[in-house]
């Protein structure tokens, strides 16, 4: 438990996430399938305070696709009361003058970011709407991969078949690495395997 001017909250819990690897040639983004349950006066104050003091931001020119969901303030409790939903941890930035106060920070990046702006989005206003949409749209999938859903599943048919990792990697021009993780389920875990 951490203890902020007297409120108790209860650290994040990892356990309620479920992550899986979706790219291949090991840079790995590890995406959430869903976000955990939120009780719905919870999910309305967040909203709230995203709404005032949020922001919901495309990704910037070296990471294109990563936006991000962030609010920054004072009050720590509040942030702290943010974090704890989002599941992120608490950032903070040190007073530059006397007399001024710490600010402390919240940012959830990436797929994440992306669920979170879905699950807000009904209840913002028109401006915030607006850069939701700026952000969501700024999400799209990394023109690198070598795999989609549609050759990885064709990659795992060619293994059932009895084509070795080099030959499929070869087929598919990734390295025998991106096909062993395919392979072994870290990467389109969602496609069904042979037994």
């Amino acid at each position: 438990m951490v203890r902020v001017t007297g409120v108790q909250i209860p650290p994040p819990q990892l356990e309620q996430f479920s992550f899986r690897r979706v790219s291949c040639e090991h840079t790995f983004v590890s995406r959430l399938a869903e976000l955990p349950p939120i009780d719905e006066p919870d999910l309305h104050w967040l909203a709230g305070l995203l709404e005032g003091e949020g922001s919901f931001l495309a990704g910037p020119p070296s990471a294109p696709r990563s936006p991000a969901v962030q609010v920054s303030m004072t009050d720590r409790d509040i942030i702290a009361r943010a974090g704890v939903l989002l599941g992120v941890a608490v950032t903070v930035s040190l007073s530059r003058r006397d007399g001024w106060n710490d600010a402390y920070g919240v940012r959830v990046r990436g797929a994440r970011a992306v669920l979170w702006m879905e699950r807000l989005r009904p209840f913002m206003g028109t401006r915030r709407r607006q850069q939701i949409d700026r952000a969501v749209a700024s999400y799209g999938p990394d023109p690198r991969r070598l795999l989609d859903d549609e050759r990885a599943a064709e990659a795992l048919a060619r293994l059932a078949r009895g084509e070795s990792v080099r030959e499929v990697a070869e087929r598919f021009g990734t390295s025998i690495w991106c096909i062993y993780d395919l392979r072994l389920g870290r990467t389109y875990s969602h496609l069904p395997r042979a037994v």
